[in-house]
């Protein structure tokens, strides 16, 4: 009895020890590979009678160099570093991210929608190419596709109609494109959501973050899913443009400056006016001696009379 007791305490003791060494991980579902991504993507071609997409070397690194870039800012965008998009280079492209998120769950729930789906099995052939970054458990995915052919175009019905393309399949998948909500007159925009529409494609339809919609619905951030007929605030009331009323302004004028008050400047002494003497007329001899005409012939004249005065006088008076 005393060595069964010894024994299960040496077992209990090891088994203690052995706790303490091993670090037991909480088991998460795991991030998928470039190479995964792109196994689950053709397996879905497949299923509907589509040839898989051939791996492209360019667009691995075009893919992978995207979600290194998603990773950096902790965001998933269709923008790349250089400001471009993959549209921009007649690229198809699906990008994600989650916590943990597996690819199952990104290509039959992120991906689900029209647009997402289209880039998938929407063509009869192409090249693909991946990229899947991890960060904090954080995953971003990354789809580049360069298409071949369109099998949309060669289905019966619509151009238009993606349960064409799922006419393979026993039970398709009915989905259609994200239907914009008109705002009100306070600026809300509400989004009833339809069968098949995921919180990635009403994003990118109405180029609002996902945690946006959440932030403005009242969800939790970690909302991944949404369900049919649930409402999603897209965007909240804006401030409405106050116009200011016309109220009649009195015109006050145009105000006169007010100017310092001057230095007051001593008057001049008043000078006595002069006595107004009147003006006499001008003596006969300041006449007759004014002009040298007149002195003139005046001095002939005197000397003429002077001349006869004489001969009178010495000569005649004589006789």
């Amino acid at each position: 009895m005393r060595q069964a007791i010894k024994t299960i305490i040496f077992v209990t003791m090891v088994a203690l020890s052995l706790a303490s060494v091993i670090n037991i991980q909480p088991v998460s579902a795991q991030a998928g590979t470039p190479s995964e991504l792109i196994s689950g993507v053709n397996s879905l071609r497949r299923s509907q009678g589509l040839s898989p997409y051939t791996v492209d070397s360019f667009l691995m690194s075009f893919a992978q160099t995207h979600s290194n870039y998603m990773a950096s800012l902790g965001i998933w965008t269709h923008t790349r570093a250089d400001g471009t998009t993959a549209f921009d280079h007649g690229i198809k492209e699906n990008v994600a991210m989650g916590t943990s998120m597996s690819i199952n769950y990104c290509i039959y729930t992120v991906w689900s929608d029209w647009t997402h789906w289209e880039t998938m099995v929407g063509y009869e052939a192409g090249r693909v190419g991946a990229g899947v970054t991890v960060t904090d458990d954080i995953v971003y995915y990354t789809l580049n596709v360069l298409p071949e052919g369109n099998v949309y175009n060669e289905s019966p019905g619509s151009e238009n109609d993606a349960t064409a393309v799922l006419a393979v399949q026993e039970t398709p998948v009915q989905f259609s494109p994200v239907t914009i909500a008109t705002p009100n007159e306070d600026g809300i925009i509400i989004h009833t959501v339809s069968y098949g529409e995921t919180l990635w494609s009403i994003s990118e339809t109405y180029d609002v973050p996902i945690d946006q919609i959440l932030k403005n619905t009242g969800l939790s951030p970690a909302t991944t899913e949404v369900f049919e007929g649930q409402q999603l605030i897209i965007q909240t009331a804006t401030e409405p443009t106050q116009t200011p009323t016309n109220t009649a302004t009195v015109d006050p004028g145009t105000p006169t400056p007010t100017q310092p008050r001057p230095t007051l400047t001593p008057f001049p002494t008043r000078t006595p006016a002069p006595t107004l003497t009147p003006t006499l007329p001008p003596s006969i001899f300041h006449l007759a001696l004014g002009d040298s005409k007149n002195v003139g012939i005046g001095l002939i004249l005197v000397s003429g009379l002077g001349l006869i005065l004489v001969i009178y006088l010495g000569f005649l008076k004589k006789s």
